[in-house]
C-alpha cells in the first residue's frame, strides 16, 4: 500500500515534466527546430492572468486528441507579456485577445490562427481543420493563376498570412503588366499596404506616388490616400496626417470612406492639441 502512494507521488511530480518537455521557450530555438524538420510551429500565446489559458493547458494540451493533432509539430509556448518575444509576436500578428495560438511556417507565414479555448477533441479538430486549409492554400499557391483577378488575389491573401514577400513579387509583376485597370489600381494599393506593414515607409510613400501619377479617382485610389495617413500616423507626423486626412474630405465628399476619416481625425487633432 505505502508503495502504491509511492509510485503515485511520483506520477504527479513527474507529470508536468513530461508534459513541459516538447515545449519550446525561444522563438528562434523553435524556428531553427522546424527549418531542420521541415515543420510547422504550433505557437501558445498566454499570460499568468488568462484563466482560459491555464484551462487549455490543463485540459487540452496532455490529451490524445491534442497529441495527434499536433505531434509533427514544433510547439512553442510564449508569455504575451514578457517584454520580449511573447511581447513583440503578439503585437507584430495583432493578438488583441487570449488565448490565441498561432501557426505559423519556419519563415513566420500564417498558416493559420486559433482564437479562444475549446474542449480537446473540438480544438484538435480546429488545429486540423485549420492545417488541411493551409495546405489547400499551398496547391492553391503552387499552380500559380494566369488570370489577373486571381493573381491578385493570391497576392492578397499571402500578404494577409504575412508572406510578404511572396506577395510583393506578385504585386509588382501585376502593376508592371498588361491588366484591366482595377487589377493594377488594386495592385498599387497592395503593394503599398504591404511594405506600410513591414515598416518599409519610403518604399510605400514610392509606390502611393507612383500610383497617384496614373490614377486619379477610383476606390482603390481613395484607399491610397487614406493609406498616405496612415503612412504618417506610423512615422509619428501627425500634423501631416491630419492635413491629409482634411484634403481627403475636401476632395471626396461623397466618399464612402468619409466615416472612417471622421473617426480618426478627431482623435490627431486633439493629440496635436495636447504636445
Amino acid at each position: 500500500m505505502k508503495r502504491i502512494a509511492l509510485l503515485a507521488v511520483f506520477a504527479v511530480v513527474l507529470a508536468p515534466q513530461a508534459f513541459g518537455g516538447p515545449w519550446i521557450k525561444s522563438l528562434a530555438t523553435a524556428q531553427k527546430a522546424a527549418k531542420e524538420k521541415q515543420r510547422l510551429i504550433f505557437v501558445d500565446l498566454f499570460a499568468d492572468w488568462c484563466g482560459w489559458c491555464h484551462r487549455a493547458e490543463q485540459e487540452v494540451f496532455p490529451s490524445e486528441a491534442f497529441q495527434k493533432a499536433t505531434d509533427d509539430m514544433v510547439l512553442l509556448r510564449l508569455n504575451t507579456e514578457d517584454g520580449g518575444e511573447g511581447t513583440n509576436l503578439s503585437r507584430n500578428f495583432g493578438v488583441t485577445s487570449l488565448p490565441t495560438f498561432l501557426i505559423l511556417t519556419p519563415d513566420m507565414m500564417v498558416a493559420g490562427i486559433v482564437r479562444g479555448y475549446a474542449p480537446p477533441v473540438e480544438f484538435a479538430k480546429t488545429v486540423v481543420d485549420t492545417r488541411a486549409k493551409y495546405q489547400e492554400f499551398v496547391q492553391r499557391a503552387a499552380k500559380e493563376p494566369t488570370d489577373p483577378q486571381q493573381r491578385l488575389d493570391l497576392a492578397r491573401e499571402y500578404r494577409v498570412r504575412n508572406g510578404f514577400a511572396q506577395s510583393e513579387s506578385r504585386l509588382k509583376k501585376l502593376i508592371g503588366a498588361q491588366v484591366p485597370m482595377t487589377v493594377r489600381d488594386d495592385a498599387y494599393y497592395e503593394l503599398a499596404l504591404s511594405q506600410l506593414l513591414q515598416k518599409k515607409y519610403d518604399d510605400s510613400m514610392k509606390t502611393l506616388r507612383k500610383f497617384a501619377s496614373i490614377q486619379t479617382k477610383g476606390d482603390a485610389y481613395e484607399r491610397s490616400r487614406l493609406l498616405v495617413g496612415d503612412v504618417y500616423i506610423q512615422q509619428g507626423n501627425f500634423e501631416k496626417a491630419v492635413a491629409e486626412y482634411r484634403n481627403f474630405k475636401i476632395n471626396f465628399p461623397n466618399s464612402a470612406l468619409i466615416k472612417n476619416v471622421d473617426m480618426v481625425l478627431p482623435q490627431l487633432e486633439r493629440q496635436i492639441r495636447t504636445k
